[in-house]
């Protein structure tokens, strides 16, 4: 187990500090609809870290900042004008490398989307899920590299949740509509069963990133747990 100095122990203490900066910055910018400022600001910006960037959701990645800003800025535009959104995250767990270099955060939103219809009317939704985030270090600031969107469900205000079916229905979710084709499709997070897939998963301690960690489309794995081996997920083939 590596030992710290008191210096590094302090700026491990600030790293985490602003790390959940980082995050709670997010949200105020995805309030304010401003997702090619915070693309710009908020995410890696080295070419290498450009190409490895994703942003995954229950159905897959978009995977470097190119194919995430065709899809969360350019193609979701139109969706934005009008509409009134809000993703708080809370619960936040955060683990910073032993290198100093990574970190991996988990939060749990309970967030509202709203959109206009065009005839005068609107439709209003509560979305909840996970927000995993794999965190990268540039110079003296920390960037998002990995970002994992785990949609929980989403439910129209004003109707009754349990009157609905009691499994996911991909086919008709709006979250997996808007999230469209990605790059790398795969069911990363199917939310029947009280999370039995597990993923995002919580972070753990490590000490330097590697692939089979990531929050990315590289180091998902399907589950290994009783209810993949009892083949309860019946969205999983």
């Amino acid at each position: 187990m590596r030992t710290y100095t008191d210096d590094e122990l302090i700026r491990r203490v600030w790293d985490v500090e602003e790390i959940k900066k980082l995050a709670y910055k997010r949200v105020y910018y995805l309030a304010n609809e401003w997702r090619q400022k915070e693309l710009d600001e908020l995410w890696v910006s080295g070419p290498e870290a450009r190409k490895t960037a994703s942003l995954g959701s229950n159905t897959g990645f978009y995977v470097g900042m190119d194919s995430i800003q065709n899809y969360y800025v350019a193609q979701r535009g139109d969706h934005s004008v009008g509409s009134l959104s809000h993703y708080p995250v809370s619960t936040g767990l955060v683990e910073l490398a032993g290198d100093g270099q990574t970190a991996k955060g988990l939060w749990y939103c309970i967030g509202q989307e709203t959109t206009p219809n065009g005839d005068g009317t609107a439709k209003a939704l509560w979305i909840t899920g996970k927000v995993a985030i794999d965190f990268r270090k540039e110079g003296d600031s920390w960037k998002i590299w990995h970002l994992v969107l785990a949609n929980d469900l989403s439910c129209e205000a004003g109707e009754d949740y349990s009157q609905g079916s009691p499994y996911w229905e991909p086919e008709s979710d709006p979250v997996v509509q808007e999230f469209g084709t990605p790059d790398v499709a795969v069911l990363a997070h199917d939310p029947n069963f009280n999370w039995w897939d597990d993923y995002p998963a919580m972070p753990e301690p490590y000490e330097t990133f590697s692939d089979e960690i990531s929050y990315g489309p590289e180091g998902f794995q399907l589950p290994c747990n009783k209810g993949f081996s009892a083949k309860e997920g019946r969205n999983y083939k």
